[in-house]
C-alpha cells in the first residue's frame, strides 16, 4: 500500500467518522429539543390540571352540602313531629279543662 493509498483510506475513514459524529450530534440535539418541548407542554398541562381542580372544588363540596342538608331535614322533621305531638297534647288538655 502506497502513501497515497494510505492517505486516501485515512481521508475516507475520517469522512465516515465525521458523518457519524454529525448524525449522532444532530440526533442528540433533536432529542434535547424534543425533551424541552415535552417539559414545556407538561408544565402547561399541569397548570391546566391545577386550574381545573380549583374550578371543580365546589362540586366536591356538594357532597358535604348534601350531607348537612339531609341532617337539617331530619332535624326539621323531628321538630315537626314533636311539635305536632305537643300541639295535640295542648289541644287535648284545653278540651279537658274546658278552655
Amino acid at each position: 500500500m502506497t502513501n497515497a493509498d494510505l492517505w486516501a483510506s485515512w481521508r475516507l475513514w475520517l469522512a465516515v467518522a465525521v458523518a457519524i459524529i454529525l448524525v449522532a450530534a444532530s440526533l442528540l440535539i433533536t432529542i434535547w429539543l424534543t425533551a424541552r418541548s415535552i417539559v414545556t407542554h407538561a408544565l402547561r398541562a399541569l397548570a391546566a390540571a391545577e386550574s381545573i381542580r380549583e374550578n371543580t372544588l365546589s362540586i366536591w363540596e356538594l357532597q358535604t352540602t348534601n350531607e348537612v342538608a339531609s341532617e337539617m331535614l331530619d332535624t326539621v322533621r323531628a321538630i315537626e313531629a314533636k311539635g305536632g305531638l305537643l300541639a295535640a297534647a295542648l289541644d287535648g288538655h284545653a278540651s279537658t279543662t274546658g278552655r
